[in-house]
């Protein structure tokens, strides 16, 4: 069984536990065929349904039905053609969609004219009418005027606002129609992008597998060599210094050959002199060997080798992520277990040494390695060699330590108070009815930041990146609202969410996109407990819930806007996540973001490392729902590229939207 985090919420220890076996790791998004893109062009009048719209989205399928990539027996070159594939595509979509914007803002502009000319015939109609009720008072002096003129004139005027009512209604219907399509399209668009960071991620874990393959090699070389043995040397230390020299020669030009002959030669051979690549030994013999008589010896020795590429030399020599070297494909559980424990405890699990963390604060908590370890004190057996040593608290910087363990340690930390100062380091937690406690929050203060994307990497709808201003404070959520909590909201009320009135929820179902009646909150397609965040809940549902918070605790609690959301998931940062521009491995869970949820389903709350505001999961897990004219989520999530996890991504959804990969989280007004 693979081990798994199991986080008291109290003293956020992590212990070892189980979990059953999963499916494969991760399902092939659904991709829109050239064909249906082209039909978009014109007046767009081909509808994808919602099923469609709603089952692109996922990357990942519920783990009984999980259709996984088969980045291993796909060659680098079979998944770059595929991406390039996919990436004209895509390119053709964004076309067709700024051509559907065009339409859309055109139409706008025919309906403002319609108005604006129902106006003038407005008061062409009060027009005529006085000029006809003039002629029928002088027909009372002249009973042989002709007021016939002036009749059909007002007759007209009446037509003529009839048929500007109806044009009107008409191009209402047209808009509507076009605002469908146009939201289809965003929608769609999104899933073509992260079909394409998929693809991204696949072929550079495919190019570090290859690598590998092309190092891990093994051949036999002939090598000679000459030494020239010193006077006061014996023979039998000469002919070992021979031999010696003459398997470092072999060494050296066996590594050189696979340099050289590895498909990125030119890559990797710029950073090869800073490499821990190396040669493994297997057997040498020799062939020969004599004495010559100016006291030289010639020795010919056959010498069997095989290259190696320690720990993430692979993703070194690529110039890669580190995280492209963690990533561990589907496999049994015994295989996984074994490679699991290698990527957590890299070092000589042979030799353990105590390590002591101490801070001079209560209420922190140590990471290890990327896995919470609880508050300090701390004393904990850990493997010898390198390990990272973080210590968070909300308020103050993080302390990031790398040590060499090879003996006993004792650390010792300050903390130092955070330049990000929050609304006096307030912790809230309303109480709710029967004495339960509600989602527990954390204050935030007003301020200044910069929105929206600012790398050059983001969509159109992320730009252009601007300066905003919170102007005032208030408390969220340290983590998405659970499933606990929405089960109390549930008991309390008797609720019933949408997915259970009807439809279900929207998963890959046996490879096709699809809603499944089946799955709801209760039921997402995988394995959860109370303190997984909730899904399968539309923004009608999330809204239902922070209503009754409000009612019971006589506060007013809501979704947070996309302002307020980017603001407290950026924490100060102007990068592409929280703690700077690459996804790292072990941050957060996210597709191919090396975890051991990624791709597979949600994971616990406060499973990562909380951000400089103190809260959980602004980087992936799920979804989460903002509140605004437009149904927009932000985060990223279990099944989505690490590219559409970035902290200024936007998704936009249809209003009924629900699926098991989109959640929310709860936002109190002071």
């Amino acid at each position: 069984m693979i081990g798994a985090l199991d986080c008291q919420k109290q003293k956020k220890v992590c212990k070892i536990g189980s979990i059953q076996e999963h499916s494969p790791i991760f399902a092939m998004l659904w991709l829109i065929s050239l064909d249906k893109i082209l039909n978009y062009s014109g007046m767009l009048n081909m509808r994808l349904s919602l099923i469609a719209l709603i089952s692109c989205l996922c990357v990942g399928l519920p783990l009984q039905a999980f259709a996984a990539p088969q980045t291993d027996n796909k060659t680098v070159e079979s998944l770059r053609s595929e991406f390039g594939q996919v990436d004209t595509n895509y390119k053709a979509f964004v076309q067709t969609l700024a051509g559907l914007t065009d339409q859309v803002g055109q139409k706008k502009s025919e309906l403002s004219s319609l108005r604006n000319n129902g106006k003038n015939l407005k008061v062409l109609r009060e027009q005529a009418l006085f000029h006809m009720n003039q002629q029928y008072d002088a027909m009372v002096d002249d009973p042989d005027l002709d007021i016939a003129p002036a009749q059909n004139s007002y007759r007209q005027s009446i037509v003529d606002q009839k048929t500007n009512k109806t044009n009107i209604k008409e191009q209402v219907t047209a808009l509507d129609k076009l605002n469908a399509e146009l939201a289809q399209a965003h929608v769609d668009r999104f899933t073509l992008a992260n079909k394409r960071e998929a693809l991204t991620e696949e072929i550079r874990i495919a190019r570090v597998n290859r690598l590998r393959d092309e190092f891990e090699t093994r051949n036999e070389l002939q090598v000679s060599q000459l030494v020239q043995c010193d006077p006061n040397e014996t023979f039998k230390s000469c002919i070992s210094r021979s031999n010696m020299l003459a398997k470092q020669k072999a060494s050296i030009a066996f590594l050189n050959t696979i340099y050289n002959s590895a498909t990125e030669s030119g890559l990797i051979n710029k950073h090869k002199n800073n490499s821990a690549a190396r040669v493994k030994l297997l057997a040498s013999k020799v062939i020969a060997g004599s004495f010559s008589g100016n006291g030289t010896y010639d020795i010919n020795m056959s010498v069997d080798m095989q290259g190696m590429l320690p720990k993430n030399e692979a993703c070194n020599l690529l110039d890669l992520s580190e995280r492209y070297c963690t990533y561990v494909p589907e496999q049994n559980l015994a295989d996984s277990e074994e490679i699991i424990s290698a990527q957590a405890l890299p070092n000589d699990d042979s030799v353990l040494y105590q390590l002591t963390v101490r801070s001079d604060q209560y209420d922190d908590e140590i990471f290890i390695d990327g896995i919470s370890y609880g508050s300090t004190r701390l004393a904990v057996m850990l493997s010898s060699g390198e390990h990272q040593i973080t210590i968070s608290k909300p308020g103050y910087s993080d302390y990031e330590k790398t040590i060499q363990l090879n003996k006993n340690i004792l650390l010792k930390a300050a903390l130092v108070k955070a330049s990000i100062n929050f609304a006096n380091g307030e912790k809230i937690q309303d109480i709710l009815p029967g004495d339960h406690l509600g989602p527990e929050l954390i204050g935030i203060p007003a301020g200044n930041f910069q929105m929206g994307d600012m790398k050059g990497a983001g969509l159109s709808n992320e730009k252009p990146a601007r300066g905003e201003q919170i102007a005032k404070a208030f408390a969220i959520g340290q983590n998405q609202v659970t499933v606990a909590d929405f089960k109390l909201f549930v008991k309390e009320t008797s609720y019933v969410t949408e997915a259970e009135m009807a439809g279900g929820c929207a998963a890959y179902i046996n490879g096709d996109p699809a809603y499944d009646d089946v799955l709801n909150w209760r039921n997402p397609g995988f394995k959860q407990s109370d303190d997984h965040p909730v899904v399968c809940v539309s923004s009608k549902d999330s809204k239902a819930y922070l209503k009754w918070l409000s009612q019971t605790t006589s506060r007013k609690y809501r979704l947070p806007n996309e302002k307020e959301w980017e603001y407290v998931a950026r924490a100060g940062s102007s990068d592409n996540y929280w703690w700077g521009n690459d996804i790292g491995s072990g941050k957060a869970n996210c597709a191919y973001c090396g975890s051991k949820w990624s791709n597979l389903s949600t994971a616990p709350v406060r499973s990562f490392r909380a951000n400089k505001f103190g809260l959980f999961d602004t980087v992936g897990n799920v979804w989460e729902l903002t509140n605004g004219m437009d149904i927009v989520a932000r985060g990223g999530a279990w099944n989505f590229a690490p590219k559409l996890a970035r902290t200024s991504v936007r998704l936009e959804l249809s209003t009924e939207f629900r699926s098991n990969y989109l959640g929310f989280r709860a936002l109190r007004e002071n």
